[in-house]
């Protein structure tokens, strides 16, 4: 995840509306692929330089026009004059780390998600922003990688006679926004099991990287809320009046699912947050139980040995008359007592299940 810290030190300084990439894959290779579709047609192409982009206004249906990569600043400009996006808006796309966000403007509307993915490999959760630019019939996305959860989709476009081939550019939007929000539910059952591993794992055994795995887990958890929680607002937001340019009446009951959803999500990454917080406290609960189960065998042992060393003292003195020294078997009476001494107290202990 980007380190917001040294992304707000890249902008230190500069005026509104400076567009500079704050990401981490300054090196990404940037693509822009195009999708022409209505009822009867549909036409993809993949441009991999904004000189020889073109777009072809005058088709009759709508168009997805998805751009792989914001780290080239000077392609996000000339993409930014090409739709004529302001550059406020383009400073937010290009910043990885921007909050979500839903904005009205002039001629378009500006949403800011964020997506969600596991990598298999390292088993964390990657984090990408996806950027919406909707404006009559043209639907523009911006990606950091080409990586998405958008393939369902996209299959959905080339089918003939799919609902998605006959609606507009804003149930296209909502179809990518829930894809989205469902693969969120994905990555909180992937943190929930996470969460009963180590919560079974404490239990059994606690061990020191056991908590560093928490605390780890914690801090994802955070970041998740982070994102999730504006989700609610953001969707409600689509669903007033003000909306009805971008979302049809039509698309209501849709939008209803759709929040919905974002109230789910919310709720269970509220209830993972709770869960690993009692998870930390059960780890130190554990480790307490072992430490007095340790303290607990060296205070017997210590109770143990207290009478002994007292005998052991006493027949230590240096007094002349001590008539036990003078028995031929005093030595083995006095073993005996010790021996004696010690199971009587080990089976007092035991039966108060002190030990």
């Amino acid at each position: 995840m980007p380190n917001s810290h040294a992304s707000r030190s890249k902008k230190n300084g500069l005026p509104p509306g400076s567009i500079i990439y704050t990401g981490e894959n300054p090196d990404h290779e940037v693509s822009i692929t195009v999708i022409y579709y209505n009822q009867e047609i549909f036409e993809k192409q993949v441009f991999h330089s904004v000189d020889e982009f073109r777009f072809n206004r005058r088709f009759q249906g709508n168009a997805w026009i998805n751009i792989d990569g914001i780290s080239d600043v000077n392609y996000i400009k000339k993409i930014g004059r090409y739709f004529h996006i302001d550059n406020l808006t383009l400073e937010d796309l290009a910043n990885p780390e921007q909050r979500v966000k839903l904005e009205e403007r002039e001629e378009y509307l500006f949403l800011i998600l964020k997506m969600l993915s596991l990598n298999l490999i390292t088993e964390e959760i990657e984090y990408e922003q996806l950027s919406f630019i909707l404006e009559d019939n043209i639907l523009i996305t911006f990606q950091e990688t080409p990586k998405d959860v958008f393939d369902g989709i996209r299959y959905r476009l080339e089918s003939d006679k799919t609902k998605i081939r006959s609606l507009s550019t804003g149930y296209l939007a909502y179809t990518l926004i829930d894809a989205i929000v469902d693969n969120y539910f994905v990555i909180l059952d992937e943190v929930e099991k996470e969460i009963d591993n180590l919560e079974s794992k404490v239990i059994d055994k606690s061990e020191k990287e056991d908590l560093e795995n928490i605390l780890e887990l914690k801090q994802s958890i955070s970041s998740l809320k982070r994102f999730i929680a504006p989700l609610r607002e953001l969707v409600a937001k689509l669903q007033t009046r003000g909306m009805r340019g971008y979302f049809s009446e039509d698309m209501r009951i849709y939008l209803n699912d759709l929040y919905d959803h974002s109230i789910i999500t919310f709720e269970t990454v509220e209830m993972l947050n709770s869960r690993v917080h009692e998870l930390v406290q059960l780890y130190h609960s554990t480790v307490s139980n072992d430490m007095n189960q340790i303290m607990k065998i060296l205070a017997v042992i210590s109770t143990v040995f207290m009478p002994l060393s007292f005998l052991t003292g006493l027949y230590g003195m240096n007094f002349r008359y001590m008539p036990e020294l003078e028995s031929p078997i005093g030595y083995f009476v006095l073993l005996a007592f010790m021996v004696l001494l010690v199971l009587g107290m080990l089976f007092y202990f035991k039966k108060k299940k002190w030990i």
